[in-house]
């Protein structure tokens, strides 16, 4: 019959006229070891399991035995609610033990590691004292240097209070050149803080044109959006005027045909005028040294000359004024035809 786990403690109560003793015992468990409690308690158990057989013959005898039979069964049970509370207090030691040994365990992980940590700073600190007897050994020689410098610094020093009493001479100039510095400094400080503000107001009329801006973008959108609505409503009359639209386009593009052959006409008059104005600047230039024998003959061109500027330049106002028309012919032309074109899509 093995232990029970955990300190659990198996009883049987007897059985029989004043309970009847036939099994009775209490394990315990503890540390991996049982313990059996009361070998003495099983023989008397025994013994009474064999008298209380033997009473069964003798109920009838008197008062007495039973009287005795009875104070021996509630010592029994007494010593049985003893035993269990000994076992209650034992499972509560295991429990107590149990988490001592925790306590112990990490204690113990405690310790290494505040071990560990102890070598680790010990070893940081002859590092440190390495390094420090390093320091100590630099500033010496630091010190060394510095003593040279400074025999160094008074021989310079000596000479720049000789070169010193020289330069005074020369600094009353010098202020005089600081004092006009500074008065430039002012100056552009002033004429920085006026680009600063002229900044500000330019950031303020960004941000003005910015709101504007979109105040704008908004009224595009609206300006669109009825746009669109005038665009569906005169979709329908656009389909009404559409052949009379196409017989207009006819028209206007044979006129822009005619306008573009009396451009090519005027443009080729004009070339021509071009090239006679050159030919004679050309005759000019190559009887230059004939200008005296020749001044009657200057006038007379001059005036031609003149008066072919006159008609180059009636023809350019003409070409102008064809250009003009010719364009605006191929804008309407155009519009018509991204209308056809929309309304051929449609």
């Amino acid at each position: 019959m093995g232990a029970p786990l955990g300190g659990q403690v198996p009883l049987h109560q007897p059985q029989g006229v004043l309970g009847d003793r036939r099994e009775g015992c209490c394990w315990v468990w503890l540390e991996g070891c049982s313990w059996l409690w009361g070998e003495g308690w099983e023989l008397e158990l025994m013994e009474n399991i064999l008298t209380s057989k033997q009473d069964e013959n003798w109920e009838q005898r008197g008062p007495r035995a039973s009287f005795a039979r009875q104070e021996r069964s509630r010592l029994l049970w007494e010593d049985v609610s003893v035993m269990e509370e000994d076992a209650t207090k034992v499972t509560a030691l295991k429990l107590r033990l149990d988490e001592c040994q925790k306590v112990l365990l990490k204690e113990r992980e405690d310790k290494l590691a505040l071990s560990k940590s102890i070598e680790k700073l010990e070893g940081e600190l002859s590092q440190w004292k390495i390094k420090y007897e390093e320091l100590n050994k630099n500033k010496q020689e630091v010190m060394k240097q510095l003593n040279i410098l400074k025999e160094i610094h008074q021989d310079e020093l000596g000479r720049i209070s000789e070169d010193l009493e020289d330069e005074l001479g020369a600094r009353s100039s010098m202020d005089k050149k600081l004092a006009e510095l500074r008065a430039e400094m002012e100056r552009l400080q002033a004429e920085n803080a006026a680009e600063w503000g002229r900044r500000e107001r330019l950031e303020t009329e960004k941000l003005n044109l910015e709101r504007e801006n979109k105040k704008l973008r908004a009224q595009i959108e609206d300006l669109e959006e009825v746009l669109a609505r005038k665009r569906r409503q005169t979709a329908s009359a656009l389909d009404t005027d559409l052949k009379t639209i196409q017989a207009e386009l006819f028209e206007k593009n044979k006129e822009l045909a005619d306008l573009k052959h009396i451009h090519t006409k005027l443009k080729k008059q004009y070339q021509e005028k071009m090239a006679e104005l050159a030919h004679a600047n050309r005759r000019v230039e190559q009887h230059e040294g004939e200008v005296k024998k020749l001044r009657l003959r200057v006038e007379e061109l001059k005036k031609e000359l003149a008066q072919a500027e006159d008609e180059l330049d009636e023809a350019h106002n003409q070409t102008r004024k064809l250009q003009r028309s010719l364009d605006e012919q191929t804008e309407q032309s155009e519009s018509f035809q991204v209308q056809l074109e929309h309304l051929q899509s449609r």
